[in-house]
């Protein structure tokens, strides 16, 4: 591995290292909040519909295929077909995140807001969390379609290094999907 490669490397180990130490935080935070509670979500509030939590998972595992298949293409040096690819994973990121504002939209409109208790302020707090680490991969990935422009001998690292982030990402949203909206 050449000492680019290395550094590149270990600096996205350090991102997503610190990122997971983030999160892992909020879902401990999250399960002392929940484990006592007597009830959950608290009386008088509904639990939120999965329709849209689900929507959003289906398109950001989906969008997370279509990543995995960018490192692929870029593995074969066929980059035309990563950068289709790239954008199949832009766009799904960008509809993930029209669906989270959907959820918020929801929440309000169920008289849930930022202020109405512990529970709002966990929906609010993960999903907003989350949603700008989404941002943050999406300029990622908008990075990349400048890189898969005309790549050189980095272009690979740096569609790894996307790529898990991206995935992280994904895998975050998995666990809060089934964490704060399925138990």
């Amino acid at each position: 591995m050449k000492r680019n490669e290395l550094q590149s490397n270990l600096a996205m180990t350090v991102v997503l290292v610190s990122a997971a130490m983030l999160f892992i935080t909020l879902f401990m935070g999250y399960a002392v909040f929940r484990s006592s509670a007597a009830t959950w979500p608290p009386m008088g509030t509904e639990k939120v519909s999965l329709w849209l939590p689900f929507l959003s998972t289906v398109l950001i595992a989906v969008s997370s295929w279509y990543c995995y298949q960018v490192r692929l293409d870029v593995a074969r040096k066929d980059f035309s077909a990563a950068r289709g690819h790239l954008t199949l994973t832009t766009v799904l990121g960008v509809a993930f995140m029209l669906a989270q504002s959907g959820l918020w939209f929801h929440l309000k409109s169920t008289g849930v807001f930022v202020t109405s208790g512990i529970f709002a302020s966990v929906m609010y707090g993960f999903t907003w969390i989350h949603a700008v680490h989404v941002v943050l991969g999406l300029f990622a990935l908008g990075y990349l379609h400048v890189v898969l422009r005309s790549p050189t001998d980095a272009a690979m690292q740096k569609t790894i290094n996307v790529e898990k982030f991206w995935h992280f990402l994904g895998v975050v949203w998995v666990l809060m999907f089934f964490g704060l909206f399925v138990f």
